[in-house]
């Protein structure tokens, strides 16, 4: 009856034991869940401006975000992103804003800008991307110059 009993308690504490473990991990993941949502985006917008584009984004919920790393993709830089602006981070309520003065010399047609946050504790995540249609304004300045001379 004692060999019994004892079985017993070890199946119950093998039973007992992968629920605990069962239970732990969905707290570990809701937990990782919760952190890397972090960030909450109010807007994120790609805007021309003359030769420039000027890429601003505001956040509503800013938790342990160390800094902002923006990216650009182009067919010249090989399809891959390049980052052109880090920003630590600021706090909610107040616009983060760069000026892209580069894009007039890579002559793409395609640009692609991606955000990354970058937590307290170095985890990095892209939170938005967006993709622009652009044509250089030396192109545009060309085609204008060739229909004036046919007026």
């Amino acid at each position: 009856m004692i060999g019994q009993l004892s079985l017993a308690a070890e199946v119950i504490s093998a039973t007992d034991l992968s629920k605990l473990a069962f239970i732990a991990s969905i707290v570990v993941l809701t937990g990782a869940m919760m952190f890397l949502s972090g960030v909450r985006l109010s807007f994120f917008k790609v805007q021309p401006e003359g030769r420039d584009f000027v890429i601003s984004w505001q956040v509503d919920v800013e938790e342990q975000v160390r800094e902002y790393v923006l990216a650009r993709k182009t067919p010249y830089s090989n399809d891959q992103f390049v980052r052109i602006f880090t920003i630590p981070a600021h706090g909610t309520g107040k616009a983060y804003t760069f000026r892209d003065r580069q894009v007039y010399k890579s002559g793409s047609e395609k640009l692609d800008y991606r955000l990354e946050v970058v937590y307290t504790n170095g985890v990095r995540e892209v939170i938005t991307s967006q993709s622009v249609n652009y044509t250089s304004t030396a192109v545009r300045r060309t085609w204008g110059s060739l229909k004036a001379m046919f007026q």
